[in-house]
């Protein structure tokens, strides 16, 4: 559950402050998603989906609290939309699920797989490589 605190999240913008929450909200994410293990059927990958998609809600809630620094909120900005490219992609992979259409799943996860793949290269972009992983 993403339940930590956040005592000195978004209150500096310092980069290094900027770093260290992000990174620290990113993990949390991602241990979040990871707990959830890996489905094996359409019902699993059903309730999956749909907590992977909350996990990443409110990640990306608790990241849009964030100060980034003045040379690094252009990139940021770029970050915070590839996860909300990956919270769509999610949403996706429910509605395929909910469908139990094999074609619409692939898809799916083919669109998550870019979203992926995009946030990995924005988190390096927006200077804070802890989150490249979640």
């Amino acid at each position: 559950m993403l339940l930590f605190a956040l005592a000195g999240c978004g209150g500096g913008n310092t980069r290094e402050s900027y770093v260290a929450d992000a990174t620290k909200i990113c993990k949390a994410t991602e241990a979040r998603v990871k707990a959830l293990g890996t489905p094996q059927s359409f019902t699993d990958t059903q309730l999956y989906a749909r907590r992977a998609k909350d996990a990443v809600s409110d990640g990306v809630d608790e990241l849009k609290k964030l100060t980034p620094p003045e040379e690094l909120g252009e990139a940021f900005d770029l970050y915070l939309a590839a996860l909300e490219a990956r919270r769509a992609a999610l949403g996706g992979i429910v509605e395929a699920a909910d469908a139990a259409s094999m074609k619409r799943l692939q898809e799916a996860g083919s669109g998550l797989d870019v979203a992926n793949a995009r946030a990995k290269s924005e988190a390096r972009r927006a200077g804070i490589p802890g989150c490249e992983s979640g």
